[in-house]
């Protein structure tokens, strides 16, 4: 009795695994790939290395913005699952100062807006810098 049969079964999670090796190995060379490029930032002494480019590389606000996208997120698939508790969340939402609200909302504007614009500006002004000592 020949048991090749198995193979067939298995065959999908084989290639699951490899899949799921590949992406780690993907995974693990561009996190390496970063660690040198920070090395060589900070070693170079032409380039234009302060610390939002380093900070940048990490990309250290991502945990801050996946937070603020989940509580943006949260009530509106509370009320998708169970419409009774999401019913209660936007009626006691109702009973929160307008100010607080605001002021809220500008504080999850400013985390968006200026992780947003800490990768745009410094570049900007770095080429500015550049083009004015040419």
């Amino acid at each position: 009795m020949t048991w090749e049969w198995l193979g067939g079964i298995f065959a999908p999670v084989k290639q699951w695994l490899k899949n799921r090796a590949a992406e780690k190995q993907a995974e693990h060379e561009r996190n390496l790939a970063v660690i040198q490029n920070q090395a060589r930032l900070a070693q170079s002494e032409k380039d234009y290395n302060h610390e939002w480019e380093m900070a940048n590389l990490q990309d250290k606000d991502k945990g801050l913005r996946y937070f603020s996208y989940a509580m943006f997120t949260a009530p509106i698939v509370i009320t998708v699952i169970s419409p009774a508790h999401g019913k209660e969340i936007f009626a006691n939402l109702e009973n929160v100062p307008p100010w607080l609200v605001q002021t809220w909302i500008a504080i999850n504007g400013g985390v968006w807006g200026i992780s947003s614009l800490k990768n745009v500006v410094p570049s900007v002004i770095g080429n500015i810098r550049k083009s004015k000592s040419s």
